[in-house]
């Protein structure tokens, strides 16, 4: 039997792909870095709190996404907890330094 030699396949030359030019830093917008400790500090916070109106995953993605500024709004009320502590202890000292020096 005679042998059938089939035409060859052929190969076209391959167009280089353009390269994208690295853009300056300066124009990119800067992603928040991760910061964990907020996160976790986030989740325990809400979650020492009820939670029931929103689910878990939502909580966590309030935290992923805001948790620097939750944080600071909890610490901003933490502060005025503390302020308000020292004010107490302050009357309280001058009481009984006036207790004291009336005996």
């Amino acid at each position: 039997m005679p042998k059938i030699n089939k035409p060859k396949k052929l190969v076209k030359n391959k167009i280089a792909k353009k390269t994208k030019k690295p853009v300056s830093r300066a124009l990119t917008k800067t992603k928040p870095t991760k910061n964990p400790q907020a996160y976790f500090q986030c989740m325990s916070a809400c979650c020492k709190g009820k939670i029931s109106p929103k689910k878990i995953s939502q909580v966590a993605h309030e935290c992923k996404t805001n948790a620097l500024a939750i944080n600071a709004q909890m610490s901003a009320q933490k502060a005025q907890a503390v302020k308000k502590i020292k004010e107490g202890y302050a009357k309280l000292g001058k009481g009984l330094s006036e207790f004291i020096k009336s005996k």
